[in-house]
């Protein structure tokens, strides 16, 4: 017999409130005024915390803006799950993972921007987020094929194609240049998707 689970003591209780605010102020700060013009300082300043404890819960600047994209990666996540439910047709599902991909570029479009320059400077910066990205959409196109709603495409080029066209046109360039923010975008590309997979 295993025993029931005991609830967080005192300590723990406060560690997490503690790494909770320097969390919520990383978030505010980054968005406000951009990753490469917050300091650590700042941070622990908002969080009403010392520097020293900050770095006991994350190693520097660039692990807080992992975990604040990670938090924000798994809200929209749960959003589209919340979105979806199991007899849920396979394109509306692409169509509404693609909605959802769109919301969150367009909220965390600044913090991006840093990423790319992060990961362009310095390679040990990985955001293992684009991997997981056409992993899942591959997933999803992959399930309509065998379920017979989709044309059998090549899954991956697909789905890297869908992304791509997304983010393109979410940030306004190449050939979505001055159309970033314009909503007819969203459709355009759940259009694409539709002529592409549908049989």
């Amino acid at each position: 017999m295993t025993a029931a689970p005991t609830a967080p003591g005192r300590l723990e209780r406060r560690k997490a409130r503690t790494r909770a605010a320097i969390l919520d102020a990383a978030n505010r700060l980054f968005h406000e005024q951009g990753f490469e013009d917050t300091s650590i300082q700042q941070i622990a300043e908002l969080a009403d915390t010392g520097v020293g404890t900050l770095y006991g819960y994350f190693a520097s600047k660039e692990d807080l803006l992992r975990e604040v994209l990670r938090v924000s990666r798994d809200d929209a996540v749960a959003r589209y799950r919340a979105a979806v439910a199991g007899d849920t047709p396979a394109i509306d599902r692409v169509c509404t993972a693609l909605g959802t991909m769109a919301e969150y570029l367009e909220a965390h479009r600044r913090l991006l921007v840093s990423v790319f320059r992060l990961a362009a400077r310095n390679q040990s910066f990985e955001d293992d987020y684009a991997e997981w990205l056409q992993r899942s959409f591959a997933e999803l196109i992959e399930s309509g094929i065998r379920s017979g709603e989709f044309r059998p495409v090549p899954a991956d080029a697909a789905a890297r194609m869908l992304i791509t066209t997304m983010m393109t046109a979410s940030l306004g360039i190449g050939a979505w240049a001055g159309r970033a923010g314009d909503p007819t975008a969203m459709v355009e590309i759940q259009q694409l998707a539709r002529a592409l997979l549908l049989r």
